[in-house]
């Protein structure tokens, strides 16, 4: 009896399936493509075709196909679908689609007008389809066609939700959001399990810069469906545009441990990685992907970037050379050329061209030239100051940037460690411009020791006004210590200054004895006092008389 039952159920469930298990085979496939799940829905449609390869499940498996990239296999599988049913009419979609997203669009069309001419126009199904095509092929599209299509599926099928996606997606591409949120609506009333319609209008939002509702439409799908794996995703990119990169990463994990563990998913959660900085970790999964990606552009990039932020400069420029053999022309962006500029220079090579590749860079993307200010930083702290000098240059005379005083700063600091005074100067000058009093204290620092050094023999006195703004800065600071080397530098400075060029012992000597209120064994000071007791005598130690410029700097 007990192996009765189970014979039983066996032939029952044959019989189900005989009666309607195609359709819902078909329909899971596709569930599982809509969640990212593209494993699971190729072992669907696979199996579906062995068991029975009629014309519509060669077509689904070639749509599978062209969602993974593998169009050699999506082209077999729909000309097996022709030769199967010459009059179903989606395989003609599928080798038209193929066609489209070559940019072969005349003969795409000849394709999908074959499809209606053996359908008789009827197959609400067919017309969606090409609609679809229109829509899915960047650079290839046709909003035109696509609505057309998609309105003849409709005028056949008026319950067909999928298509008022299509209209939905065309009007966005043509940037008529208003409409493209009305089709998608209209979908959802169709049908509310339609969860990739309010992930849609998510992205509809996030395209006009609403996030916090962008972010209810996708909390919409994912309370629906708590598995619903490309919200996740969506929500990711969202956070990472809000630079909350935890809860970027806690939702790409998210949607990593819902989808397909496939090479696909692994290779976008590894560029994800690098957009929030987590760079050996995309590098440790990047490694795994080696022998599927080693030709793709994209990887050769990601291999380039990630190398660099952890300080593998030699396979780092190796890929990114690579990335350049296999990229094409108007595939290029500009943080590739600021890449390539910093590993050139990571591995010591053409200082000039490395920079030329940066700027070239900024170019093509503005938001890169802020790549120059890095390497100045980078060249900085290596001590490498003329190139630092020359790079925080080429970054402040860079358009479309935004340049601050600390950039200036760096430029000053540069210059001044370079020996290039005059510029150190006009840097720090400019600094000073663009901060307020208590902030100028270091501008005025640094403009002063600059200027001292182009006064060395202190008898121009160039120094003497920045030295005073210096002091005057000090006073009304609460910690003066930590400014004491500077302030005696700046006394040094005055005592030299009223020897030479004033001619002034008395005030020379006043300084001095004000250096050594700050170090009681600066020799420096003590060498000032021996040369001006020599001719003051004991008397002489009050202020001098006006014999001295006008710009002489008053006793602190």
């Amino acid at each position: 009896m007990r192996k009765f039952i189970f014979v039983f159920m066996g032939m029952l469930a044959m019989m189900l399936v005989g009666q309607k298990g195609t359709a819902q085979t078909i329909n899971e496939g596709l569930n599982y493509l809509d969640l990212d799940k593209f494993a699971s829905a190729g072992n669907v449609f696979k199996t579906l075709v062995k068991n029975k390869p009629t014309g519509e499940n060669n077509f689904y498996l070639g749509y599978y196909y062209i969602q993974v990239g593998e169009l050699d296999s999506a082209k077999a599988q729909f000309e097996k679908g022709v030769a199967a049913d010459p009059k179903n009419g989606l395989s003609y979609v599928g080798l038209g689609s193929l066609l489209l997203k070559q940019g072969k669009k005349a003969e795409a069309k000849a394709q999908f007008d074959q499809a209606k001419t053996v359908t008789k126009s009827k197959n609400a199904d067919v017309f969606y389809r090409i609609g679809e095509a229109y829509v899915s092929y960047e650079g290839n599209t046709d909003p035109v066609e696509a609505v057309t299509n998609a309105e003849q599926a409709l005028k056949l099928n008026k319950n067909l939700a999928d298509a008022y996606v299509v209209i939905g997606d065309a009007a966005l591409q043509k940037l008529d959001g208003t409409t493209a949120a009305n089709n998608y609506d209209k979908a959802i009333g169709l049908n509310p399990k339609l969860l990739k319609t309010h992930v849609r209008l998510g992205n509809l939002f996030v395209r006009s810069k609403n996030l916090n509702a962008a972010r209810e439409k996708y909390n919409e799908a994912i309370a629906a469906d708590a598995n619903y794996a490309p919200a996740y995703r969506e929500l990711a990119d969202l956070y990472y545009l809000a630079r909350q990169y935890d809860k970027a990463l806690e939702n790409m994990e998210k949607y990593i441990s819902l989808a397909d563990k496939s090479p696909a998913n692994q290779f976008r959660y590894a560029g994800f990685l690098i957009l929030v900085e987590k760079y050996q970790q995309s590098l440790d999964i990047l490694a795994t992907l080696k022998n599927q990606y080693s030709n793709s552009a994209v990887y050769n990039r990601l291999m380039g970037y990630a190398s660099y932020e952890t300080n593998q400069c030699p396979q780092g420029l190796e890929y990114l050379n690579k990335y350049f053999t296999l990229v094409k022309p108007e595939g290029i962006l500009g943080s590739d050329y600021e890449y390539l500029g910093k590993l050139e220079i990571c591995n010591g090579g053409d200082t000039t061209k490395a920079l030329e590749n940066i700027v070239k860079g900024a170019k093509i993307d503005t938001n890169r030239v802020a790549g120059l200010r890095d390497v100045a930083q980078k060249f900085f702290d290596g001590k490498a100051y003329v190139k630092s000098a020359e790079a925080i240059q080429q970054y402040i005379a860079s358009p479309g940037k935004k340049v601050n005083a600390n950039d200036y700063y760096l430029s000053g600091l540069a210059n001044y460690y370079a020996n290039d005074f005059v510029k150190a100067d006009s840097a720090f000058g400019t600094m000073i411009t663009m901060l307020e009093a208590p902030k100028q204290i270091i501008g005025y620092q640094w403009r002063a020791k600059t200027r001292a050094k182009e006064d060395a023999d202190g008898t121009q006195g160039i120094a003497e006004s920045d030295y005073q703004k210096f002091f005057e800065l000090v006073d009304a600071e609460a910690d003066k210590t930590k400014y004491k080397r500077e302030v005696s530098n700046g006394y040094f400075y005055l005592a030299i200054l009223n020897l030479k060029k004033y001619k002034d012992l008395a005030k020379a000597h006043e300084y001095a004895n004000k250096m050594l209120t700050l170090d009681p064994a600066d020799k420096r000071a003590k060498n000032v006092l021996t040369f001006t007791q020599k001719d003051l005598d004991p008397k002489a130690a009050a202020p001098a008389k006006a014999t001295t410029s006008k710009t002489q700097p008053k006793t602190k």
